[in-house]
Order: structure tokens, then sequence, then C-alpha cells
């Protein structure tokens, strides 16, 4: 019976350490795959919002650029209307 005791517990505290060896193994393969997936995460936010800030700042140029134009357009149509409305005016006071 002694035997029996001796093997039970032998058998036991080699499951027990195996479990626990196992457990503290597979912690830090998680912990290692979990810092490798923050950095890579880290990397990807870092470029993506590098390139949202390229794309704003062109664009920013881009419809500052096209609001320029309008402008402009604005101003010629506005002249254009303004010398016509001159000629009309001219032309009635002929007839």
């Amino acid at each position: 019976m002694f035997n029996t005791d001796w093997a039970t517990f032998g058998i036991i505290f080699t499951i027990v350490s195996a479990v626990s060896s196992l457990t503290w193994w597979l912690s830090g393969q998680f912990s290692s795959v979990r810092n490798m997936v923050s950095e890579r995460v880290s990397t990807v936010e870092k470029v993506i919002v590098g390139k949202l800030e390229y794309h704003e700042r062109h664009d920013d140029s881009r419809f500052g650029a096209i609001r320029d134009d309008l402008s402009d357009i604005r101003i010629r149509n506005a002249s254009k209307d303004a010398l016509m409305a001159t000629v009309l005016t001219k032309l009635e006071r002929k007839e």
C-alpha cells in the first residue's frame, strides 16, 4: 500500500508539473505573439496615419486651387455680364 501511494503521488506530481510547465511555456508564447501583433499593429497604424495626413495635405492644396479657379470663373462671368449689360444699354439708347 505504501508503494501504491508513492506511485500515485509520483503520477500526480508528474502530471501537475507537466501541465504547469506547458502552461508557463504557452504563456510565454502567447506573450511573445501578443507583443509581435501589438508591434505590427502600431507599425501599420503609423503607415496609415502617415498616408492619410499626406493625402489630406494634398487634398487641401487641390481644393484650394479649385476654390481659386472657381473664384476666377465667377469674377470673369460677373465682368462679362456687366459688359453685356453695358452693351445692351448702349444698344437700347441708340434705338
